[in-house]
């Protein structure tokens, strides 16, 4: 099991095979992960706890505890946590093998401060001191 600190808080994955990935999200509260889509990839995000809601450019999903959402190939999206939350992310393709550098990145990650979202270059730029040792 990894873990992997990031600008909306931790990955930890708990499974990694040929064709699927599980995650676990650890979310903080008022951030977001990069604004992306995926050639190939499948996402299918679970609520455990907290409240996130889903952006797609097919519209806005807010989570409810135990619900599944699915996210296709080619769909931009971002996840935001409007609470501490913990989500599972199931990542997986029909056919080929897994890839990580399947995503495009449009936006990248970063925090809600005052209602204006900060990517980690921004913040960095800024020096904020909450974003050390941050990836």
């Amino acid at each position: 099991m990894s873990n992997i600190k990031k600008i909306w808080g931790e990955l930890n994955n708990v499974f990694l095979h040929r064709q699927v990935k599980i995650d676990i999200l650890t979310l903080e509260k008022n951030t977001g992960c990069s604004i992306h889509f995926h050639e190939h990839k499948i996402n299918r995000f679970c609520l455990i706890r907290g409240k996130v809601k889903i952006k797609t450019d097919l519209g806005e999903k807010l989570l409810k505890k135990n619900e599944v959402f699915d996210v296709y190939p080619k769909t931009t999206h971002q996840f935001i946590a409007l609470q501490n939350s913990i989500l599972i992310e199931i990542a997986f393709v029909d056919t080929g093998v897994l890839e990580e550098k399947d995503i495009i990145r449009k936006v990248q990650g970063g925090k809600f401060i005052k209602g204006k979202f900060y990517t980690l270059n921004k913040l960095k730029k800024e020096n904020w001191n909450a974003i050390k040792n941050i990836k």
